[in-house]
């Protein structure tokens, strides 16, 4: 009987050992994981920053030029048509000037 309670102590004695083994491990495991979700936000955060810079710096001028060639467009479009309405005033006008000045 001594001797059963003796393997039952030695077997004990090992679950405790390999707990605390497994313990350490997972506390390994859940720190790696936590550094691992960190070094991720960062990798992400710098290609956020860096894709912004780029549009800053190299896309956005080209980007402010096609606007201002369209902003000019329609600012010639407009023009236009208040020149249209001229030319249709113009032209109405001269040709009742001319058909009330015809004998």
């Amino acid at each position: 009987m001594a001797n059963d309670l003796d393997e039952l102590k030695q077997e004990v004695e090992d679950l405790k050992g390999l707990t605390q083994d497994t313990n350490k491990l997972m506390h390994k495991m859940h720190r790696r994981a936590r550094w691992g979700m960190l070094f991720q936000l960062a990798w992400w955060l710098t290609i956020v920053g860096i894709t912004g810079a780029a549009y800053y710096y190299y896309v956005q001028p080209y980007v402010q030029k096609i606007e201002n060639i369209y902003t000019s467009a329609q600012e010639g479009a407009t023009r236009l048509q208040g020149w249209e309405g001229q030319v249709q005033e113009f032209l109405s006008n001269y040709f009742k000037r001319a058909t009330t000045t015809r004998p």
